[in-house]
């Protein structure tokens, strides 16, 4: 019995670790037409941890699909590799096969839930300072020297030298103030520029006041910045926020439900595969397209009901509710078919 529970959870993860090899490559490659064309000018390294973030912030899909599809995978090959009689007539009952399953599930669900809570999230809050940290500094170190370059609708930047830490004898010019700023040294770090021994010229109604400063900070206004969306903000946030009177609490329990339920479907996919794999007496096309057909309903279903907790018209609770009656009749209905 244990080298059957070994083989079954074996062959699971196999083709786990294989389906997500295979959704990353698609995801990624499909993501790379969106990535801002600055990033391609990056570092090597800097531009697979990009790669990396990406994949990370689809990695729950990536993860459902693998997972569902990967039991059904195994059901089908044992039942056209003619071992499900083997060891029907060794006389191992459906229920004890599903055992490892079961436990499979579990495990899976559990993992599921931190990839829902703390991984997608955190990917797509560092992704977005990520861009933002790198597309700023790409601009300056765009800049030429005895160049003006235009790195906003409202700023012109001169540079008359440039050096290992920064710029010599810079010139900034702000079209919103008409403030022309000036500067011997200039560095750049944490979306600022620091400017040394420099002065500011001030436009007043009869000409312009000068001050005079060693040492200045500013803050530069670079036409990009990747804000991480509201979706994506901490739990802890989401949660105090769903707890306040605020007009958005609504919005933030529903992305707090939808973390949180999301493990529920694992618990019922890992049987529900393996019973479709088994007892669909049609081809692995077919196995395939029912597997596919049950996770985008579900995905639908799940937005949907998302959206209306969101507004504040659904319980979830209710939420709940649906999705294990969805997974648990379907996976009855399989598990009682001849």
């Amino acid at each position: 019995m244990k080298i059957l529970y070994k083989y079954l959870i074996k062959n699971i993860i196999k083709n786990l670790l294989i389906l997500l090899g295979i959704f990353s490559i698609v995801i990624t490659s499909s993501q790379l037409l969106h990535l801002p064309s600055i990033v391609y000018h990056s570092s090597f390294i800097d531009f697979l941890k990009v790669l990396l973030l990406v994949n990370f912030s689809f990695f729950k899909f990536s993860l459902l699909f693998s997972f569902f599809i990967g039991t059904a995978l195994v059901g089908y090959n044992l039942r056209e590799n003619r071992e499900l009689h083997a060891i029907y007539s060794a006389g191992i009952s459906l229920k004890k096969i599903l055992i490892p399953i079961l436990i499979t599930s579990i495990v899976f669900s559990l993992l599921a839930s931190l990839v829902s809570l703390i991984l997608v999230p955190y990917s797509n809050r560092e992704r977005a300072k990520f861009l933002t940290l790198n597309v700023k500094e790409h601009f300056f170190d765009a800049l030429q020297e005895h160049n003006f370059t235009e790195i906003s609708k409202n700023t012109l930047v001169y540079v008359e030298k440039k050096t290992k830490n920064g710029f010599k004898n810079t010139l900034i010019f702000n079209k919103k103030n008409k403030q022309v700023i000036l500067g011997k040294e200039a560095e750049f770090g944490n979306f600022e520029l620091t400017l040394k021994n420099g002065s500011i010229q001030i436009p007043t109604k009869n000409g312009f006041n000068l001050l005079i400063f060693s040492k200045n900070r500013f803050k530069i206004d670079v036409d990009y910045m990747k804000q991480f969306e509201f979706e994506d903000w901490k739990n802890n946030a989401l949660y105090e926020l769903a707890k306040s009177s605020d007009k958005r609490k609504y919005k933030a329990i529903a992305i707090l439900t939808d973390r949180v339920m999301f493990p529920i479907p694992f618990i019922f996919m890992g049987i529900l595969g393996f019973l479709i794999g088994v007892k669909t007496k049609k081809g692995r096309d077919y196995v395939l397209s029912l597997i596919i057909s049950i996770s985008i309903l579900y995905l639908v279903l799940s937005f949907y009901l998302i959206k209306l907790i969101g507004k504040g018209t659904l319980s979830p609770i209710i939420y709940a509710f649906i999705v294990i009656f969805y997974f648990s009749s379907i996976t009855l209905f399989f598990y009682k078919k001849d």
